[in-house]
């Protein structure tokens, strides 16, 4: 663990370091750039799409407006749990379940669940993601909402909850997430035992019917996209039905002056705090500030490694979360990496000084070029990036949505940095998760 005299000398060098040189200019530094992505009308959605005409693997997301923000308290889970149906859904003509049947073609299928929507992806060779896509067709065309396979997909569920409840960082995050959306977007993605037990096949088909619609359907691709998939994707969007699903801004509690504090217990080692803020939309003149924020809330007190840290390993991390409107950052503290305490309370200080003055130009250079590497490291992937492409065209970047952001992080200026920490880094929930007091066995000493 990294001791508090560690931790107060690198918040000291970080305010030090963070607010000098603050009459400076910022010095330009040259931006990566992914290919300029297009769109294509369908007629009945668009296709957001980045060409590599030489990829030998394409990936599309399907997006469909059936996420969190369409459950009810009494509904928690549905989602996953019609997202769960599909993929188990016989096709016709194939044995096995949808999923096994694209594997058989030599693809796969994905899907996650958050606030704004339900996003399949669909990966493969090239030259078979249009019938690949098809056969997901078919499975929207006559989905299997039997009970038999409404069991199998709660145990799957039931399971993969159970998982992340051992886990202290995604309880953190779904503490925070309780607590700030009064609504459908701070539920549990995969539900929980008792809400998904009182699901029917008659909820699970009429959920589906009431959101499934082609005009709350929307895709995004990277790779070598041939025009046959514009084709597939339309013949998917017309096995739904006619309509289109009204627009959901989630609720939020507006965040008191007084943070307050929700705690839970779990069988973990050590304590984990998660810090949840407010944020801006991908679309906001404050989004490039943001990601800055991120970066260097996330970096202030890490310490220095050769290789790249997984979030077990970090002392502090961040997530921007902007799966859902309004948006979120969480900055997570972990316990067994540093004293919790001592970095939650020097990270609050640093917060608070990001607002009274503006950075100097050598850390504000620093930060968005760590920003930029943070951006482009978490859009490698096939999946990030089409997932990206996608969300960043629905919330208001437009088409070249992943460039648009990085213009965004270059165009980010000090008073910018200052304005958004201003704005949004003064009020926040804190979330801690202890460890769970153990009971000494009779006669251990």
């Amino acid at each position: 663990m990294i001791g508090a005299s560690y931790v107060a000398k690198a918040s000291s060098l970080a305010l030090v370091g963070l607010l000098a040189f603050s009459g400076a200019a910022p010095i330009p530094s040259p931006i990566a750039r992914y290919p300029t992505a297009f769109s294509t009308d369908l007629g009945v959605t668009k296709l957001v799409g980045e060409s590599d005409l030489g990829a030998a693997v394409s990936g599309v997301q399907i997006f469909i407006g059936a996420g969190l923000d369409r459950e009810t308290p009494v509904t928690s889970g549905i989602a996953s749990l019609v997202a769960e149906c599909l993929v188990r859904t016989n096709v016709a003509g194939n044995t096995g379940s949808l999923r096994d049947a694209i594997a058989a073609n030599g693809g796969s299928l994905t899907y996650t669940v958050d606030g704004r929507s339900v996003h399949f992806y669909i990966e493969s060779r090239s030259e078979r993601l249009a019938s690949v896509v098809g056969l997901f067709a078919k499975a929207l065309a006559a989905p299997d909402f039997s009970p038999a396979t409404i069991a199998a997909a709660r145990t799957t569920l039931t399971t993969r909850q159970s998982e992340l409840e051992g886990n202290a960082l995604s309880v953190g995050i779904a503490m925070f997430r309780r607590s700030y959306y009064t609504e459908g977007a701070g539920a549990p993605a995969l539900g929980n035992p008792a809400t998904l037990a009182g699901l029917s096949s008659k909820d699970v088909a009429a959920f589906f019917a009431s959101n499934y619609k082609r005009g709350s359907v929307s895709a995004s691709a990277v790779g070598a996209l041939a025009p046959t998939l514009g084709d597939a994707l339309r013949a998917l969007v017309l096995a739904l039905p006619e309509g289109t699903n009204p627009p959901v801004v989630s609720k939020t509690r507006v965040l008191p002056p007084e943070a307050p504090r929700i705690v839970a217990h779990r069988d973990i080692n050590a304590t984990w705090i998660v810090v949840g803020f407010a944020a801006p939309a991908p679309g906001s003149k404050d989004f490039g500030a943001m990601l800055v924020l991120q970066k260097l809330l996330a970096e202030a007190f890490e310490r220095d490694s050769t290789t790249t840290l997984g979030f077990v390993e970090k002392s502090i991390g961040a997530f921007y979360l902007y799966d859902a409107s309004p948006a979120s950052l969480v900055i997570y503290v972990n316990g067994s990496q540093v004293d919790p305490s001592l970095a939650l309370r020097q990270l609050l200080v640093v917060s608070r000084s990001l607002s009274l003055k503006p950075l100097g130009a050598t850390p504000l250079r620093h930060f968005k070029a760590a920003a930029e590497g943070q951006f482009l490291t978490d859009s490698v992937t096939l999946s990030d990036r089409s997932y990206l492409l996608g969300t960043f065209a629905a919330q208001g970047l437009g088409t070249d949505s992943i460039n648009a952001a990085l213009d965004a992080l270059e165009r980010t200026t000090a008073v910018d940095v200052q304005r958004a920490a201003k704005a949004y880094l003064q009020r926040y929930i804190v979330a801690l998760v202890l460890p769970r007091q153990r009971t000494a066995a009779p006669g251990s000493r």
